[in-house]
């Protein structure tokens, strides 16, 4: 695939070996006539609209000029080849300076032509490209260097024998070595970032055997932390027979997915935007592979745009969103036509997977291949900021600007936000609806928590882990249990982590056991900001949907201490007072606190400095779009310190590394770490951003554990002599396990359990 246009740009590069070869043998203008058609030839041999690239003009421009110079002086050019063979090598010099200063890789012009577009902005093929520059740059001035030596400091035969050898050498060792650079660098980089995936660590996954003799203090797995990606490992396994362990510091269950009530009113800690929750989500498949679809209902909600002068109602299905934003934007309608229509393309993109319950990432390098043709959009979009992808659609920059702060519900920086995760969220806005649990997310973390009670598992509250045990000197040890707060030990082979990866290494596994190149890697990666919210309470109904992305006209500064906080998004939450016959509702009002703004918050004094002077700022841009707000009988401030206390994330970080373009997917670590049967879950993990893909990270490493594949059937996946669990590619099959499963798993388990004896304590 890769030889049509390598063998282009060498054709492209043999005037420069032809002229010095000829004029060697004396036949310099044969030298250069031969040079100038071959230059002409490669007119026809590129395809239409692609005629002129930088190499092309200068290797042109410059033949015409040696044709015309030799035509003049004759025989004389003869004794000047130094001088001839200098200025080629200059004029290449020169246009190479003017490519790096552009940004423009010259062989790009051909080899690009064996690519499809959606390549276009891969960086592995961006650093090839960028490598074969620099190595013929430097090519250029080794020719450029020599040339002028033999034309000063050389006489006769012996300049221009010297001139000649060389320019010819330098450019046959150029030609020589391109095509290993094309070919064997991309194929040794893209080994390397596929495998710095799940698959790259080097050991065999272990499959968990439901229903095998255990001693009381022993597990199946022990699952240290209990957000939205541990209870969903958790839950999972528990309900294919495992026994499993859920230990969590906090005195509830679900980390970040919280819901307190004040008098009936629910007080959301934070998650209010649930994608995945609509048919073919990960959250849904999740309930459903569960068996939960009437314990957890789900419903459907409507959103909304504003501005403070603008306010646009949508969540009312595509077709009517899409007029909406026409009819107020149409210098827009082209550009969001064609946005809506990509968007469709990959939405269906991103479902081409065996079920819902799989990495949407390609795990061998034929997947990643494979990706560039079939999945063209999302390849695209996976190598590209958020910020360029909306310049491609929409000329209107206000519309653009709206679209890009969306990306605040994720905790993203508008320019450093990649287009992959940009284009999920509009998926999920426009066309799968976002959608939130009925009886709010503390129910959701619940019924989570009781599907592993359920099935014989403990969930074990205010009693955090304090260390995993590990037997073994560093990177060759295995975990063989937890150690917890109360300082008993719990057994199992199989620990998983929903915590800060970077606490992992100061407290809860030794620096040693994970090597010193992941720690670098933790070091190199920038956590997400924490959050601050207001809670508004009413006695009466707000006439407003119920969730709104809040867009001041200008951004609004607030000093904290020598750096600065911009308020530049505030995402409105409405929930219904959940008592019966009781008139009100309840308004979440919530902006991103980034990480070098948090140390304002760590002295109690600023702390409620900052929150009062962020409530006042907070309630007076709302009141450009709701004068109700003033209405509001009462008032509940959460501050990023509250929210560090409520989860294991460092500085309260809502959506653990933040997803930046440069940091995202395979440059995060998990879900298998360096130590075997120690896993990564949540939102610190690679699919880890917002809930669906904190719970994707636990349902992926739970199916491992089960012997299912849910990388695709790559290499590397867990194999055993028996048979794998049967891996349904419908999200709809009914529950293997109810009421009369879970019941006969623990009273095989005590009877296990009698057997055993009671155990020692580990």
């Amino acid at each position: 695939m890769r030889r049509k246009g390598l063998a282009r740009f060498l054709v492209a590069c043999l005037p420069w070996l032809v002229l010095p070869v000829l004029a060697y043998l004396d036949l310099a203008m044969w030298g250069a006539v031969a040079g100038l058609a071959i230059i002409l030839a490669m007119f026809f041999l590129l395809p239409s609209g692609r005629k002129w690239g930088i190499l092309q003009a200068f290797s042109l421009l410059f033949f015409v000029v040696a044709c015309a110079a030799i035509f003049v002086l004759g025989d004389e050019i003869d004794t000047r080849i130094p001088n001839l063979l200098a200025g080629g090598f200059a004029c290449l010099t020169i246009m190479a300076g003017y490519g790096a200063l552009e940004g423009i890789f010259f062989p790009a012009h051909y080899i690009y032509l064996d690519y499809p577009e959606s390549m276009r902005e891969s960086p592995i093929l961006r650093q090839t490209l960028w490598v074969l520059t620099l190595a013929w740059d430097a090519i250029f001035l080794a020719g450029l260097a020599t040339n002028i030596v033999s034309m000063l400091a050389l006489r006769g035969d012996t300049s221009t024998s010297t001139a000649t050898i060389t320019s010819a050498a330098l450019f046959a060792t150029g030609m020589a070595v391109t095509p290993f650079i094309v070919i064997l660098l991309p194929r040794r980089m893209e080994a390397g970032l596929v495998e710095k995936g799940p698959l790259a660590i080097k050991w065999v996954p272990p499959v968990l055997e439901p229903g095998r003799t255990l001693r009381k203090n022993e597990y199946d797995a022990i699952v240290v932390g209990s957000g939205i990606g541990g209870l969903a490992c958790a839950s999972l396994l528990s309900h294919t027979g495992m026994k499993i362990m859920v230990a969590e510091k906090a005195r509830l269950v679900g980390g970040y997915c919280q819901t307190y009530d004040w008098e009936g009113f629910p007080l959301n800690s934070g998650p209010t935007v649930l994608t995945g929750g609509g048919e073919g989500g990960t959250i849904n498949a999740l309930i459903r592979r569960l068996g939960l679809e009437k314990e957890i209902p789900m419903r459907r909600l409507q959103w909304g745009l504003a501005d403070g002068k603008m306010a646009l109602r949508l969540g009312q299905g595509m077709d009517r969103d899409l007029d909406k934003l026409e009819d107020k934007f149409p210098p827009s309608q082209v550009g969001l036509g064609r946005l809506f229509g990509d968007l469709r393309r990959f939405r269906g993109e991103f479902r081409d997977r065996p079920d819902n319950l799989t990495s949407p990432l390609p795990s061998s390098l034929e997947e990643y291949h494979e990706q560039f043709v079939r999945h063209p959009v999302s390849a695209l979009w996976q190598n590209l900021s958020f910020q360029s992808m909306l310049e491609e659609y929409l000329p209107e920059e206000k519309l653009s600007s709206l679209f890009l702060k969306i990306s605040s519900l994720l905790g993203g920086d508008t320019r450093r936000f990649p287009a992959y995760e940009g284009a999920r969220l509009l998926a999920s806005l426009f066309m799968d609806g976002i959608y939130y649990p009925q009886k709010h997310l503390s129910h959701l973390s619940q019924k989570l928590a009781s599907a592993v009670q359920d099935a014989g598992g403990d969930v074990i509250t205010s009693c955090g882990a304090e260390e995993v045990l590990i037997q073994g000197e560093g990177t060759r040890g295995r975990p063989i249990g937890v150690r917890l707060a109360d300082g008993s030990q719990v057994r199992s082979n199989v620990v998983i982590l929903d915590v800060d990866p970077r606490r992992a290494l100061t407290g809860l596994i030794q620096p040693s056991s994970l090597g010193l190149e992941f720690i670098r890697e933790m070091e190199k990666l920038k956590p997400s900001g924490s959050a601050f919210v207001l809670h508004l309470v009413f006695q009466e109904d707000l006439r407003i949907p119920e969730r709104v992305f809040l867009f001041p006209p200008k951004a609004r500064r607030v000093r904290t201490g020598d750096t600065y906080l911009e308020v530049d998004s505030i995402i409105l939450t409405k929930e219904a007072c959940t008592e019966a016959g009781k008139p009100g509702c309840v308004l979440l009002a919530r902006i991103n606190v980034p990480s070098h703004c948090y140390h304002v918050f760590e002295d109690p004094a600023q702390s409620a400095e900052m929150g009062a002077e962020l409530t006042s700022l907070v309630k007076e841009e709302i009141a450009s779009i709701l004068p109700a707000v003033k209405k509001a009988v009462k008032e509940f401030v959460t501050l990023p310190p509250h929210f560090t206390r409520l989860t294991s994330n460092g500085l309260g970080a809502a959506f653990g590394f933040a997803p930046l373009l440069e940091q995202w997917y395979y440059r995060r670590p998990g879900p298998r770490l360096l130590l075997p049967n120690l896993y990564l879950v949540g939102a610190w993990s690679r699919f880890g951003g917002g809930v669906e893909g904190a719970a994707l990270s636990g349902v992926i490493t739970a199916r491992e554990l089960c012997g299912e594949k849910p990388y695709g059937g790559a290499r590397g996946t867990a194999t055993t002599g028996k048979p794998e669990a049967p891996s349904s590619s419908r999200d709809d099959r009914p529950s293997p396990s109810g009421e009369d499963k879970r019941s006969l798993l623990r009273g095989r388990r005590k009877k296990a359990g009698k057997k055993a004896g009671d155990g020692e304590d580990a």
